[in-house]
């Protein structure tokens, strides 16, 4: 029963009872935290890719595949046992900056897509041996406009989602530039825009979409400048969440699989630049039991600032049970096993779960050096 926290990639799994084995990214490579069952607390017990800082995690069960994309040069690593031992997975892939990952189900077999910086899309239809780019993505207009605000300035692929009831519709997360929409897989794109506003801090920052299961034509759509709704497969859009709101930048966003109009949202309160000034993000999680009109806060057992960012979180489903998990920039990691009712600690001494340099905005110079010289510093 296997859990997963990470800023990108794999966020969501499934089980037939409480997880026992939690994999987490970091800026440090994985940790494996295990526990005998749910009443039983969790130890670190691996380390793995220590010189990498992951960034993606992927664990495909069917197959007994556990894939891990890094950063910087870290490129994409394949492991049947679990971590034990790993192997190169980048056939094929022209870029070793890895940013996310994720699977579909189609017709009974497994197909993967990986997205890069700089800004590309990657298709496997045979569990990671050999990766095709979808090219045609790279063909829309605009892509002088996308950007990354830290140097080199270059955009990725931060976030592949799927329609649940249409296999060849994708929609594809730019950051920061576009949100891509494909119904004929990949073979021709267009750019639904109607999110966008003139008082747009961000030009396109998007960073993650929900699909209602039972309704795709309801999406969520979380960034830059907040929480975005659309009943209609992304045509129009409502701002359900602003930058003056509760958390202004989420990433980590997901739908109770249980009750889609429960959804949980992780994050601060606004951009990055921000926490550098007040060294803290103020992050929180926050819970709406209504689709996202009203918003709450689940803070019970967490601190009450949050300092470092919560970068990635993890759902891990079981009967009818939920496991949130969340990891903070500063190295925290929190969970929930009770709907929010109350979070405990897992560990408060990791390295950084962090996407890119986030991290370092929490860090005066001595204090990075420490942190990147205790955890290894890493180029991204």
């Amino acid at each position: 029963m296997i859990a997963v926290l990470t800023t990108n990639g794999g966020t969501v799994t499934y089980g037939e009872g409480a997880a026992t084995t939690l994999l987490v990214a970091t800026i440090r490579g994985m940790l494996v935290f295990e526990r005998a069952d749910a009443n039983a607390p969790w130890n670190l017990t691996r380390k793995a890719l220590e010189d990498r800082h992951v960034s993606a995690l992927l664990y495909v069960e069917k197959a007994g595949l556990l894939f891990a994309g890094a950063h910087g040069q870290g490129s994409l690593s394949v492991s049947k046992d679990l971590g034990q031992t790993w192997e190169p997975a980048n056939n094929g892939l022209n870029s070793a900056h890895i940013y996310t990952m994720a699977q579909q189900e189609r017709d009974g077999r497994t197909v993967l897509f990986l997205g890069t910086e700089p800004s590309a899309l990657y298709r496997s239809d045979d569990l990671g041996a050999t990766w095709v780019e979808i090219a045609e993505m790279m063909t829309v207009p605009d892509q002088d406009k996308w950007t990354f605000p830290p140097p080199p300035h270059v955009a990725h692929v931060k976030n592949i989602s799927f329609h649940p009831a249409e296999p060849e519709t994708l929609y594809i997360c730019i950051e920061q530039g576009a949100l891509l929409k494909t119904v004929d897989d990949g073979k021709t794109w267009t750019e639904p825009r109607s999110y966008e506003s003139e008082n747009d801090k961000f030009y396109h920052d998007n960073h993650r979409v929900l699909i209602r299961p039972s309704s795709p034509a309801q999406m969520f759509m979380c960034g830059g400048e907040g929480l975005h709704y659309s009943a209609d497969a992304g045509e129009t859009w409502v701002h359900l969440m602003t930058r003056q709101d509760l958390i202004g930048y989420p990433d980590a966003m997901f739908i109770d699989p249980r009750n889609e109009n429960v959804l949980y949202l992780g994050g601060p309160g606004n951009a990055p630049r921000d926490w550098g000034a007040r060294k803290s993000a103020d992050a929180t999680v926050l819970k709406s039991t209504d689709g996202g009109v009203t918003w709450d806060h689940m803070r019970n057992g967490l601190p009450e600032e949050i300092i470092g960012n919560i970068e990635g979180m993890g759902l891990y489903h079981w009967g009818d049970k939920i496991m949130l998990i969340a990891g903070t920039a500063t190295g925290e990691i929190y969970a929930t096993e009770n709907d929010g009712e109350s979070w405990y600690v897992i560990s408060d001494d990791v390295p950084p779960i962090s996407k890119g340099g986030h991290y370092r905005w929490f860090l005066d110079a001595k204090e990075r050096m420490n942190v990147e010289g205790r955890y290894g510093r890493n180029e991204h």
